[in-house]
């Protein structure tokens, strides 16, 4: 009875070897990105990183899958549902793995596109604020203050506004 046990644990073992590794699974999810296959890079890069949600390449993996959704390029999905879900996968990002070199750019991103497509500008300013309490010295520091002063208004405001300032300062 034991070496049924050891006979099957063996088994076990041989076949979750079999597997792609990560890295592998990773390489070909930015194959299909390079081929212009989206939809199928998106499900590679989810694949991977369920598989492996503590490995080196589960962060890049769902940021890449919040670029793919913010440049809008995946069919199927309309405009918004596609920036709405690069804002949930950028702070998927920023939440999940917050050590990752590109955790802060995440945090931003998902703020920016909250303010400036989505038209979502308290979750904005709390995303943007969120950012300057946990990344003070960023260099996107400058570029978070720069879009609370300036949320919701167009470009004909800001530059009115900056006029102003300068006229009263001058």
């Amino acid at each position: 009875m034991k070496s049924y046990f050891v006979f099957l644990l063996l088994i076990v073992l041989f076949f979750a070897g079999c597997g792609k590794s990560e890295k592998d699974q990773f390489e070909e999810a930015n194959r299909l990105v390079q081929g212009k296959k989206y939809t199928e890079a998106i499900s590679a890069f989810e694949k991977m990183a369920k598989e492996f949600p503590v490995g080196d390449f589960a962060a890049d993996a769902y940021y890449q899958i919040a670029k793919l959704y913010q440049a809008g390029v995946v069919t199927g999905v309309d405009e918004t549902t596609s920036q709405e879900k690069a804002v949930d996968y950028y702070q998927k990002v920023f939440v999940n793995y917050p050590k990752f070199e590109s955790a802060p750019s995440a945090l931003f991103m998902s703020g920016f596109i909250q303010a400036n497509t989505l038209g979502k500008y308290n979750e904005a300013t709390v995303t943007y604020k969120k950012f300057l309490q946990t990344y003070p010295n960023n260099e996107l520091a400058d570029d978070a203050k720069v879009e609370l002063d300036n949320m919701g208004l167009s470009p004909e405001e800001i530059i009115a506004k900056h006029q102003t300032q300068f006229n009263v300062t001058k």
